[in-house]
């Protein structure tokens, strides 16, 4: 009978252990949202129990497998970025003791990286030309002379990966040069871009 006690005894023993440890025996699911996700290679971890969480592109909600006890310690984090983004908690919603009223509400933002889009004009005498990508301008001014080239970006970064397409908004004034465009159109890389030549003759 002593042993029969024994053993019970070292059971609920290990079955406390366990749920302090984060065994996974618990009876709330850790779950949230992200927002923002559009690149892949976002892996969420709880630290509490070591459990690692893929993330895929475009993916809303999340819920990790294993289950949390009533005011057992939790705290997801990113434990990898994803590729061009940066995802982010949302306050503190990651972190706390495990209750209805924090377990189901974890929230995670992701923003894209930002890069500068900008490129060169050249033959511009006078003022006037306009670029435009979207509803972002930039106003380019002249060289020195005509034959120096003009570097120029826009104000508002491009996110990586976000496709870009630019205009010439309005043609420089005073002058006999009509200005083209080239290199406008395309998707935005890892980094800083200056792809764009405006050519004016």
């Amino acid at each position: 009978m002593k042993s029969l006690y024994l053993r019970s005894g070292l059971a609920l023993l290990c079955a406390v252990i366990l749920s302090a440890c984060g065994g996974g025996n618990g009876s709330l699911a850790l779950s949230g949202s992200v927002s923002g996700l559009t690149k892949d290679g976002l892996v969420l971890v709880n630290t509490n129990t070591g459990e690692k969480l893929p993330i895929p592109n475009g993916t809303s909600t999340f819920v990790f497998t294993k289950l949390a006890a009533v005011d057992e310690q939790f705290n997801v984090i990113v434990d990898t970025q994803p590729t061009g983004a940066k995802c982010t908690p949302s306050g503190t919603t990651n972190t706390g003791k495990a209750n209805v009223y924090t377990a189901y509400y974890i929230a995670f933002i992701c923003v894209t990286n930002p890069w500068t889009l900008g490129g060169t004009v050249t033959g511009l005498d006078t003022k006037g030309l306009v670029l435009a990508n979207g509803s972002d301008t930039v106003a380019i001014l002249p060289g020195a002379s005509a034959s120096t080239p003009v570097n120029f970006t826009f104000p508002t970064k491009v996110g990586d990966g976000s496709p870009f397409g630019v205009t010439i908004l309005s043609q420089p004034k005073d002058t006999t040069k009509t200005c083209t465009i080239a290199n406008n159109v395309g998707t935005m890389p890892a980094g800083d871009y200056s792809p764009i030549t405006v050519t004016c003759q």
